[in-house]
C-alpha cells in the first residue's frame, strides 16, 4: 500500500503536476489523521469496555459482601434481642416480694453474660480505596458505600468500647465469688462466699444493666444499618440492570 501511494507522488512530480501532488499530499495527510483517530477511538473504546467490566466486577462482590453483612447483622441482631428480653424477664421477676438470694442468683444467671465483640466485611471497600477505583462508582452508589464504612467503623469503637466497660464492670462479682456460684464449684472451708451474696448480685445487676443498655443501642444501631445496606442493595442492582 505505501508502495503504491509512493508511485502515484513520484508520477505526478514526473509530470510536473504539482497542484495534483499537493492535493495529493494534503489528501495523504487527512486519510493519515483519520487513521490515528479512528485508532484513538477504538482504543478509549477498549478502555471504557475494561472499565465497565471492572466496575460490574466490583458490583457483583460488593452485593456479596453485602449479603454476608446482612446475614451477620440479622444473626447478631437475633442476640442481642435474645440477651434483652431475658434481662427484662428477670427485672420483672425480682418485682416479686419476699424473695431468697438463692432464688434470685438462680434467676440471674439465666442471663447470658457473654459480651460479643463486633466485626464486618469491608474488604471490598478497603480495595476500592486503597486502589483508587473507588472513582470508578457513580457518586451518589460512592457516597453510600464511604457512608456505611463509617457507620461501621463507629459502631465497632463505640460498641467495643461499651463492652470494654462492662467487662470492668463484671470484675467485683467476679472477684466476691460468682463463678463458683455459677459453676456450682464447691466452696472451700471456711470461705466467706455465701456472705457476699448480696453484694455479688447488687455487683451483677450493674454490670448487666449496663450490658443491657449497651445492647438495645446496638440494636437500634445495626437495625438502622440495615435499612442502609438494603437501599444500597437497590442502587447497585439498579446500576447493574441498566448497563
Amino acid at each position: 500500500m505505501i508502495k503504491f501511494f509512493r508511485r502515484i507522488r513520484q508520477q505526478l512530480l514526473t509530470e510536473n503536476k504539482f497542484s495534483k501532488y499537493l492535493l495529493y499530499a494534503i489528501g495523504e495527510i487527512v486519510l493519515v489523521v483519520i487513521g490515528i483517530l479512528i485508532a484513538l477511538q477504538l482504543n478509549n473504546a477498549k478502555e471504557i469496555s475494561k472499565l465497565n467490566e471492572s466496575k460490574q466486577n466490583y458490583y457483583n462482590q460488593i452485593l456479596v459482601d453485602l449479603d454476608k453483612v446482612v446475614e451477620n447483622m440479622n444473626s447478631r441482631v437475633a442476640y442481642l434481642n435474645s440477651n434483652t428480653l431475658a434481662y427484662e424477664k428477670y427485672n420483672n421477676y425480682i418485682e416479686t416480694s419476699d424473695l431468697e438470694p438463692n432464688q434470685i442468683l438462680k434467676e440471674i444467671f439465666k442471663i447470658n453474660r457473654v459480651s460479643r465483640y463486633a466485626s464486618f466485611n469491608t474488604n471490598t471497600i478497603q480495595t476500592l480505596e486503597s486502589t483508587g477505583d473507588i472513582i470508578l462508582m457513580p457518586e451518589h452508589i460512592r457516597n453510600r458505600l464511604l457512608e456505611l464504612k463509617r457507620s461501621q467503623e463507629s459502631y465497632i469503637t463505640v460498641s467495643n468500647g461499651n463492652n470494654a466497660v462492662y467487662l470492668n464492670a463484671l470484675m467485683k462479682p467476679l472477684q466476691l465469688g460468682l463463678l463458683r456460684l455459677s459453676t456450682k464449684k464447691p466452696i472451700y472451708k471456711e470461705s466467706k462466699i455465701n456472705d457476699n451474696i448480696e453484694d455479688i448480685i447488687l455487683a451483677l445487676e450493674g454490670a448487666l444493666g449496663l450490658k443491657y443498655y449497651t445492647e438495645i443501642n446496638n440494636a437500634k444501631a445495626i437495625n438502622e444499618m440495615l435499612i442502609n445496606v438494603q437501599e444500597l442493595k437497590e442502587l447497585i442492582n439498579l446500576e447493574l440492570k441498566n448497563k
